[in-house]
C-alpha cells in the first residue's frame, strides 16, 4: 500500500513539474516575443535626435509615475501602476504606435492593439494571459484610480519630452497649444 501511495505521489509530482516546465517555457517564449517592443518606433524624438521606441517610453513612464505619485490626489497601489505602465504598449508590437494627432488611425487603434495584445500574450500560460489582458483593458478604459493615473503619466511624459527635446519654434506639423490641450484635457 505504501508503495502505491508513494508511486501516486511521484506521478502527481512529475505532472506538476511537467506543467511548471511547460508554463516556464511559455513564459520564456513571451519574454522573447516582447523583445519586439524595442523595435516599435514612436513619434517622439530623443536627445540624440533619433525617435524613441515603445519600450523606452514604457520604462520612462514607469519611473515618472514613481516620482510624481506624491502630486496625485489619491493614494495608489504603485505596484499596479508600474504593471499597467509596463504592459500598456505591448499592443503596439504588431499594431505600431498611433500618433495622438492622427484622428483617422486613432479611431481603430484600440481594435488593432487588442488584436496585437492577444497575439503577443498568447505565448503565456492561460491564467497569466487572462490577468495581463484584463490589466491591459483596465488601462485602456481607465477603470481604476491606478489606470487613470497611469493614463495621465502616459500622456504627460511625451509632452515633457517634447518640451525638452524640440528646438525653439520647431513645429513642422503646425500643432497649436489649443490642439494639445484638447487632446490631453483628461490630464
Amino acid at each position: 500500500m505504501e508503495n502505491l501511495i508513494f508511486g501516486m505521489i511521484v506521478v502527481i509530482s512529475n505532472r506538476e513539474v511537467g506543467v511548471a516546465m511547460s508554463d516556464l517555457n511559455q513564459t520564456v517564449e513571451f519574454i522573447k516575443e516582447i523583445e519586439k517592443l524595442k523595435s516599435v518606433t514612436r513619434f517622439n524624438r530623443t536627445l540624440d535626435g533619433r525617435f524613441e521606441n515603445s519600450a523606452e517610453h514604457s520604462w520612462q513612464g514607469a519611473i515618472a509615475a514613481m516620482v510624481l505619485q506624491d502630486y496625485y490626489p489619491e493614494k495608489l497601489n504603485m505596484e499596479e501602476v508600474m504593471f499597467l505602465l509596463l504592459i500598456h504598449d505591448l499592443g503596439e508590437i504588431y499594431a505600431g504606435d498611433t500618433w495622438v494627432f492622427d484622428d483617422e488611425k486613432k479611431l481603430h487603434a484600440h481594435d488593432r492593439e487588442l488584436t496585437s495584445i492577444e497575439k503577443t500574450m498568447s505565448f503565456l500560460p492561460e491564467a497569466t494571459y487572462v490577468n495581463m489582458k484584463n490589466s491591459w483593458l483596465e488601462f485602456e478604459k481607465g477603470q481604476s484610480p491606478e489606470a487613470r493615473y497611469a493614463r495621465v503619466i502616459d500622456a504627460l511624459v511625451p509632452l515633457i519630452n517634447h518640451l525638452e527635446v524640440s528646438e525653439v519654434n520647431y513645429n513642422p506639423d503646425h500643432i497649436r497649444s489649443e490642439m494639445v490641450l484638447e487632446k490631453e484635457k483628461f490630464i
